[in-house]
């Protein structure tokens, strides 16, 4: 709500002059309306409302003329603003603070208001907060929470209770409350409920076993090892369980050292989730794209086709799929990886002598259903179906909301702009679960049991939802005291709008390494650097549909760059769970993964420089590609 303040008025009832000097209207008081109550920040941005009120209180509708506007800066400078009136009221837009002193004048009539003026540096606390506290504990839910209450504590005049209680009520309720946030709740949970029934029901070891019987020697089970990564991309958890405990028999037998085996799962099943159409990661980072992006001046408005014109710059997660490819097929290696290697051919064994293989005790809640064959097609048909639905759904919401004189020239373009993705998504995800739950049903599984893998599904994804309502919660703290408009005041004229896609890339990678999440980085950095990248495009004058291109670059940088330290990190959940499901050493998987993951990042830092240059991202990336074999066959050899 719209807080008004306390106005000191000097004059009787007054009469504007227009511009022609004709008498406008009269009014007996001026008011200056603020956003909200609480202080302001000293560089940030705010809209305020100057109010022209008659003797009866009510708004003086036909006063007219202009007004003087002190106390105001426009992009750091003093001015003194003239504006006019329209219907009484003066809408000042963007506009920043001097004292936290604001003076108007009209006519003979005069106000002034103020509000608390505390430092703009505090509006870095709740990023801040939630990323120190994240390196400190390693708990991603208590520090993010913590973010969000230091911010609410700042634009609750400093009151501990009044914050706490509003940081539930109102941050935490109203993620909650909006339809978007809800319907990608929704998804996210019935997508997971259908993993969960296709692999109760043997299809997702169907997919596996029809892969592995094509494999015969080294080569070939490394590069079945790597095309099973990248069909089981709805899900990184999955992909790591099912790839690594399904392939390890096999590559044993071939003698493929088990870091290899760990070193392919991992590297397979973040980067192909998080560019996946459709995945559990795609629903994550679309919900976090949807607290950003109606405040940025984009192009595509659509969260889900934003994050879908981010693919092609995820130079990161394709390198290094690039790369795994080219070990597998080469079998060539270098670093600690070659010696692994040179151990195992040798007849050294797949594990190093001395070797703490990690157990798995998660095997047993992934399993089929003992009594249940393996078939292909209870999984391939259901995931197909959520990509076919989805593009079903996006056709049919996009070409109802186009004007009917339009529908039949409208492209597909225009059509799948103006779709409604949530609706999309959700009808996907809810018709592929009832056909997975019918095809199990055909099967011979049991009614009760099929819920019960529906519930255990959407339960695994439990946390990351928690994890995505406190991004969204934060991401609003940070709108409301406005970190994005203080970062931009402090980097104007410093950080290039074009190294934007860069520089979150490496704190991306940071953080990630850091804290050993990837959600947790996404999170606290999409808020920041989103709004970030369009703010200082604009600032620097350069043209809206290149600052675009920054903003999504951005956003490809995090994503990227949160796979990156994920992979470097011995504290990462992927990680460990990739060395789980391999029976590998967890410090020999990261020891021998760490040259791998310093590669890609090594030729995906320079792609985003040219991203930010304005080079399209399609021509980067086989750039990039290319950087990436020629790095790969410098450092690689044979094994003997």
């Amino acid at each position: 709500a719209l807080a008004g303040a306390a106005s000191k008025v000097t004059g009787e009832d007054a009469r504007a002059t227009d511009l022609g000097g004709q008498e406008a209207g009269a009014a007996a008081k001026l008011e200056i309306r603020w956003p909200r109550a609480g202080p302001f920040f000293l560089g940030t941005r705010l809209d305020l409302e100057i109010i022209a009120r008659s003797a009866d209180g009510e708004i003086a509708a036909d006063f007219a003329g202009r007004a003087t506007v002190e106390g105001v800066l426009r992009d750091g400078r003093p001015v003194e603003l003239s504006p006019s009136f329209s219907r009484g009221v003066i809408r000042l837009e963007s506009i920043e603070l001097d004292t936290g002193r604001v003076v108007a004048r009209a006519g003979d009539l005069r106000t002034e208001s103020s509000r608390r003026l505390l430092p703009g540096f505090l509006t870095l606390l709740p990023p801040l907060t939630a990323i120190a506290l994240a390196l400190l504990t390693r708990q991603v839910l208590l520090s993010l929470f913590a973010g969000i209450w230091i911010g609410v504590f700042l634009l609750a005049d400093c009151s501990p209770l009044a914050s706490l209680l509003r940081s539930a009520d109102t941050y935490l309720v109203g993620a909650l409350a909006d339809p978007g946030h809800v319907s990608i709740l929704l998804f996210s949970l019935t997508l997971a409920g259908m993993i969960g029934i296709i692999t109760r029901s043997g299809g997702v070891r169907g997919i596996v076993d029809v892969v592995a019987r094509r494999a015969r020697g080294p080569r070939s089970g490394q590069v079945a090892a790597w095309a099973l990564g990248l069909v089981i991309f709805f899900d990184d958890y999955a992909n790591s369980l099912l790839v690594g405990n399904t392939m390890r028999p096999f590559t044993d037998r071939v003698r493929i050292s088990r870091e290899k085996l760990s070193f392919i799962v991992d590297a397979t099943a973040a980067p192909v989730a998080t560019i996946g159409v459709i995945s559990t990661w795609t629903a994550y980072q679309v919900g976090l794209i949807a607290g950003v992006l109606p405040g940025l001046p984009s192009e595509t408005q659509e969260p889900y086709l934003f994050f879908l014109r981010s693919i092609p710059g995820s130079f990161y997660s394709f390198i290094m799929i690039f790369i795994v490819f080219l070990t597998a097929w080469t079998l060539r290696d270098f670093g600690p990886m070659r010696r692994a290697e040179e151990r195992c051919r040798r007849g050294g064994g797949v594990l190093r002598p001395g070797a703490q293989p990690l157990a798995d005790p998660s095997l047993d809640q992934m399993g089929d259903a003992a009594d249940v064959r393996p078939r292909w097609h209870n999984a391939a048909i259901p995931i197909a179906l959520v990509v076919l639905l989805t593009l079903v759904g996006l056709y049919a919401t996009g070409r109802q909301a186009i004007d009917p004189a339009r529908r039949s020239v409208a492209g597909l373009r225009e059509i799948f702009g103006a779709a409604d993705a949530y609706r999309s998504l959700l009808w996907a995800a809810l018709g592929s679960s009832i056909i997975a739950g019918l095809l199990a049903r055909l099967q011979g599984l049991a009614l009760e049991e099929i819920v019960r893998s529906w519930v255990s599904g959407a339960r695994s994804l439990m946390l990351a939802a928690m994890i995505l309502v406190l991004a969204w919660a934060i991401s609003d703290v940070c709108r409301d005291v406005r970190t994005g408009d203080y970062v931009m005041a402090l980097s104007r004229g410093f950080i290039s709008p074009r190294l934007v896609p860069a520089i979150a890339f490496a704190t991306a990678g940071v953080i990630a390494f850091s804290t050993g999440t990837s959600y947790g980085t996404m999170a606290i950095l999409i808020p920041i650097f989103l709004p970030l990248a369009y703010r200082l495009a604009a600032d620097a004058g350069l043209d809206p549909s290149l600052g675009d291109r920054l903003g999504v670059g951005a956003l490809a940088a995090i994503l990227g760059g949160s796979v990156f330290g994920d992979h470097c990190s011995p504290i990462s959940d992927t990680t460990v769970l990739s060395s789980m499901a391999s029976g590998a050493d967890h410090v020999d998987h990261v020891r021998t993964q760490l040259p791998y993951a310093l590669l890609g990042a090594v030729v995906a830092f320079p792609c985003y420089l040219l991203l930010g240059l304005g080079v399209p991202s399609l021509l980067v990336l086989p750039a990039g590609l290319a950087a990436a074999a020629g790095a790969f066959f410098l450092l690689a050899r044979r094994r003997r």
